[in-house]
């Protein structure tokens, strides 16, 4: 009897395993799949994306209407759409070495757009109440770790 319940018991875990053992399979990469890489075993390792892999940046859009406010991650941050009375754009808080942020619109946003570091960080210039031009101007800034300064880069 008691043989009978181990290999029962046995037969269900097997088939329990095989209903959940399912391949997933993504044909297309969207830039936010992760890994966890290292440096050999034992090594510092860390986490990076699709893509670094592909040696792209991240692009986010963003509309709306009347005083628009963005926090921007790294990559591209562009405006879609009818323009709003205003754009505050803030730069990530703590932010990697060398990490750009760049502005883009389709539509031209007549001195609308402030842009500001974020917490603990500065600005090399200050740009308040700028326009973009659409499909045109594309301002970037350009991260240094040590200074914790935000360096326009175009």
């Amino acid at each position: 009897m008691r043989k009978r319940l181990i290999w029962a018991a046995l037969a269900v875990g097997l088939c329990a395993s095989l209903a959940y053992a399912q391949t997933v399979v993504q044909s297309t990469l969207s830039g936010n799949e992760t890994w966890n890489v290292g440096q050999g075993p034992g090594g510092p390792g860390g986490f990076i994306t699709s893509n670094l892999i592909r040696n792209s940046s991240a692009i986010a859009t963003k509309s709306g209407s009347g005083a628009a406010t963005s926090t921007a991650a790294p990559g591209t941050l562009c405006w879609v759409g009818t323009a709003p009375t205003t754009w505050a754009v803030t730069l990530p808080s703590s932010p990697g070495d060398g990490t750009e942020v760049r502005l883009c619109t389709d539509t031209t946003l007549t001195t609308m757009v402030t842009v500001t570091a974020g917490s603990g960080d500065t600005l090399t210039t200050t740009f308040s109440s700028q326009t973009l031009t659409a499909n045109a101007s594309f301002p970037a800034w350009q991260y240094y770790r040590s200074t914790k300064i935000w360096y326009r880069v175009q």
